[in-house]
């Protein structure tokens, strides 16, 4: 059996092509969790983020052979979700920023994720939820797919719809106002957050 995780995207998009369902079935074993967490941070219900993934899939099998993929497969499906959620989302009169005001408490269980991945005490997570409230659901997003799904800035810009430069100030901008926040004499969360910092500037 073929282990398609040591494949590169290139090489995984080629079998795709060429009809392989083995590879078709990985891809969305692969991703479809990381879509479905990503709908629910942007405000969805969970039965149209499910028909949305469902929808580009189909679409990614039936137009497979017209489709160059020439980044990641991750951004082209993150990036076609997020347009076609938002446009599922429009076609029910919902505007994109209604879809916002229902985000902040679903970001902030992701970032206390994080918290508790690098072993930060639950005295934190107060401070967090206090910091994250500042941040507009823009910021948060940015660095959710920056850290969390660990896509480049460029892949970021596409999908979000902003240029590269004020996509690395929105998220400066946010780690810095989250640095001065949290760490208010706090050396172990300096130190922790340093880490998480860098790992996100990479």
């Amino acid at each position: 059996m073929q282990d398609f995780r040591s494949l590169s995207d290139l090489e995984l998009w080629q079998l795709v092509q060429k009809e392989n369902q083995k590879a078709f079935s990985f891809l969305y074993n692969t991703y479809t969790t990381d879509l479905l967490r990503y709908g629910v941070k942007l405000g969805a219900e969970e039965a149209l983020i499910e028909d949305v993934i469902h929808d580009i899939f189909v679409k990614l099998w039936s137009c497979k052979k017209g489709i160059c993929i020439n980044k990641s497969i991750k951004y082209y499906l993150f990036s076609s979700f997020r347009r076609e959620l938002i446009r599922s989302l429009k076609r029910g009169k919902r505007e994109e920023e209604r879809l916002h005001d229902h985000m902040a408490e679903t970001w902030e269980q992701s970032f206390q994720e994080v918290l508790i991945e690098n072993q930060i005490t639950l005295e934190s997570h107060a401070k967090l939820k206090c910091a994250l409230e500042a941040l507009s659901n823009r910021q948060k997003e940015a660095i959710y797919l920056k850290f969390i799904e660990e896509l480049s800035y460029e892949e970021i810009s596409d999908i979000m719809g902003i240029q590269v430069p004020s996509l690395y100030n929105l998220v400066f901008k946010s780690l810095n106002y989250l640095k001065n926040h949290l760490l208010q004499n706090n050396f172990y969360l300096k130190m922790i957050l340093f880490i998480v910092i860098i790992k996100i500037t990479i």
